[in-house]
C-alpha cells in the first residue's frame, strides 16, 4: 500500500493536496538493524510503512530493552508525544526488516495542516491510531495472562508472530522466551 492510498482511506484528497503532500514526504529505503530514532532525542519525523517491520523499544531499570510495540506495512510510525509535542523521548525505534519509508517532519506536517484543511481528519486518524494501540497495549498488560496475550497479538498483528524475532516478541509479552516456546507449542 501506498502513502497516497492510506491517506485516501482516511479522507478524500484534493488534487492539490496530494501534490503537497509528494512535495514534502520523503521515501527512504533503510536497512535491517537502523536505528530510526534514538531515545533522548526528540521525534522529529513521522513514518509511513509502504515494505518492512520496525519496533518502539525502552530500556528497563536494569538496562535490559524492552519492546513496546510492532509497526508492519500500512502503519504510520512514530513516538507520539515526542513528535506532537516536540519532547525529548524515552523510546528508540529499530527496523527489524528493510523498509521502505515515506517520512515527513513535524514542520512539514504543520505546514499542510495550515495550508489543506483535509489534512486536520488525517492528523486525527494518527492520533486515533496511537492512542488505540497504546490502549490496547495497558489493557493486555493490566488485564490479560501470557497466554491471552500471546493470543491478542496473533489476533491483531498475526505477521508478528512469523516475522519478528522470538526475544522481541516475548519482552513484548512481557515473558521469557522459554515461557514462549511453550505457549507456542501448546498452539500447534
Amino acid at each position: 500500500m501506498t502513502l497516497l492510498n492510506y491517506l485516501d482511506q482516511i479522507v478524500r484528497l484534493s488534487k492539490e493536496t496530494r501534490q503537497e503532500i509528494l512535495n514534502k514526504v520523503c521515501v527512504e529505503k533503510k536497512p535491517k538493524g537502523n536505528i530510526l530514532h534514538q531515545a533522548g532525542n526528540t521525534a522529529r519525523l513521522i513514518y509511513f510503512i509502504e515494505k518492512g517491520m520496525a519496533r518502539v523499544f525502552y530500556y528497563n531499570q536494569r538496562g535490559k530493552e524492552i519492546t513496546y510495540s510492532f509497526y508492519t506495512e500500512g502503519d504510520m510510525l512514530t513516538v507520539p508525544e515526542s513528535f506532537f509535542e516536540g519532547t525529548p523521548s524515552n523510546y528508540s525505534i529499530e527496523l527489524l526488516e528493510d523498509c521502505v519509508l515515506y517520512s515527513l517532519s513535524r514542520e512539514g506536517l504543520d505546514d499542510m495542516l495550515a495550508g489543506f484543511p483535509e489534512m486536520e481528519k488525517v492528523k486525527s486518524h494518527f492520533l486515533l491510531h496511537f492512542l488505540l494501540k497504546s490502549s490496547y497495549r495497558i489493557v493486555a498488560l493490566q488485564f490479560q495472562n501470557a497466554q491471552e496475550r500471546y493470543d491478542t497479538l496473533h489476533e491483531r498483528q498475526p505477521a508478528i508472530i512469523l516475522r519478528a524475532p522470538l526475544g522481541h516478541i516475548a519482552s513484548y509479552l512481557g515473558i521469557t522466551q522459554e515461557t514462549l516456546s511453550r505457549i507456542r507449542s501448546k498452539k500447534q
